[in-house]
């Protein structure tokens, strides 16, 4: 763990309890060690002493970091899959530097599926606590293809069709399919496609963690 997450870091005194402070607990963390906190908003470091230990720890602010690396740009737009897909993948997407992670329900999204943003928000922090990102990646939701297309003008399709995703400028919009990718009509909302040109049938995470990772690297 690279980091305890506290929604009030930077606050002169703070008190960590429930699943915080068992792992704490378990890292047998004692009183006068120094703990690095972060709020995951403001790009921070602080680091606080350990004042009291009992059934929760007390914590004094003892000073603050200059602000962290650069702050991550890319977004990225995926089809609404199962909500256990997408809990399995949020990791690596936050790992990999995701800024922005704009879900669509296209036609071939299962339309009964609801986004449980509070599981997700969970899931994060505990990603950002282990590869040490310093701010949370973000959500936005389109009801439907048409109203992505309609904000997003520029985004473009990653599907079987295409050009190699090597020919894609950096600053691209990727928009990622449901399993078995995008309906006719819907190709027809975008003028650009790109393909991973793989020679087996991706599922729609191995797909998406497939693109970004070959923009960022």
């Amino acid at each position: 763990m690279q980091f305890l997450f506290h929604k009030n870091a930077g606050e002169e005194c703070v008190e960590v309890s429930g699943e915080s402070f068992k792992h704490l607990k378990a890292r047998r963390v004692k009183v006068g060690e120094r703990l690095n906190l972060r709020n995951l908003k403001d790009g921070y470091d602080y680091f606080y002493e350990v004042v009291t230990l009992d059934r929760s720890a007390t914590l004094q602010l003892e000073f603050r970091s200059l602000p962290l690396r650069e702050s991550p740009k890319m977004s990225v737009a995926w089809a609404v899959v199962e909500p256990s897909v997408i809990e399995k993948t949020l990791p690596s997407l936050n790992e990999l530097g995701v800024a922005k992670l704009i879900f669509v329900y296209t036609e071939f999204s299962q339309k009964d599926v609801r986004l449980d943003f509070a599981r997700f928000e969970r899931i994060l922090i505990n990603s950002c606590e282990q590869c040490g990102r310093a701010e949370m990646m973000r959500f936005e939701v389109f009801e439907s293809t048409a109203e992505f297309a309609a904000a997003y003008l520029e985004a473009a399709l990653v599907d079987f069709e295409g050009t190699h995703i090597s020919n894609a400028p950096q600053e691209t919009l990727f928009f990622v399919g449901a399993e078995g990718g995008f309906s006719a009509s819907e190709r027809e909302m975008f003028k650009r496609k790109f393909s991973l040109n793989v020679k087996n049938i991706l599922r729609s995470n191995t797909a998406i963690i497939g693109a970004v990772a070959y923009t960022q690297f």
